[in-house]
């Protein structure tokens, strides 16, 4: 399994429920929640879907390659989600 830094934009007037969901969504997939943080309400540099503030709900998580695909196509169908980011992070050495 790989370690990825996962940000995702939710919503603002939905963030709690989305924050659940999104956890939902990991868990369902296999994916494990490393370390999570919340990153609040900010200001996006511009609009999406007419929404010009975003909940940003940052996570450290181990997955599959193959699984980040099906999480970021569920995040896709649903409104809630405006964006999602997966990034994979290096592995690193214990010395």
């Amino acid at each position: 399994m790989n370690r990825y830094e996962l940000t995702v934009i939710l919503r603002n007037q939905e963030k709690d429920a989305l924050t659940v969901k999104t956890k939902e969504i990991l868990e369902k997939h296999g994916v494990v929640i490393e370390k999570e943080d919340s990153w609040g309400t900010k200001k996006l540099a511009y609009q999406i879907d007419g929404e010009k503030e975003g909940y940003y709900f940052f996570s450290v998580v181990q997955s599959l390659p193959e699984t980040v695909k099906k999480v970021t196509t569920e995040f896709g169908l649903n409104t809630g989600f405006l964006r999602s980011l997966f990034v994979k992070l290096p592995n690193q050495k214990i010395a």
